[in-house]
């Protein structure tokens, strides 16, 4: 088992999706209406994605043989955290505001 391997693809997935994370967290902000501009998503979607671009080329020029595991480790942890994430949009946007 490639237990650091797997690790390093998890850490790689949580720096990566720090930014857009903190951006989705901040436009989530119940009882206020975030200003959120689409030049910084996008510029956030972007790093992410070059980010962990980087990351799995690295790994793949480096340790060509732990690749694959470490791609399907930072993948799944990636969107792991984005279900997560859209299951807390989805109960913010189905959520009564009246209850408190």
């Amino acid at each position: 088992m490639q237990i650091s391997t797997i690790l390093a693809g998890t850490v790689c997935a949580v720096i990566g999706s720090v930014f857009p994370g903190f951006l989705f967290e901040k436009a989530l902000k119940e009882g206020k209406r975030a200003k959120v501009s689409m030049s910084l998503g996008m510029a956030s979607i972007f790093s992410s994605f070059v980010l962990l671009s980087l990351a799995q080329l690295a790994v793949y020029c480096f340790a060509s043989e732990k690749a694959l595991t470490f791609g399907c480790a930072m993948v799944a942890s990636f969107l792991l955290i984005w279900a997560v994430e859209a299951a807390r949009a989805w109960k913010a946007a189905n959520s009564d505001p009246d209850q408190a």
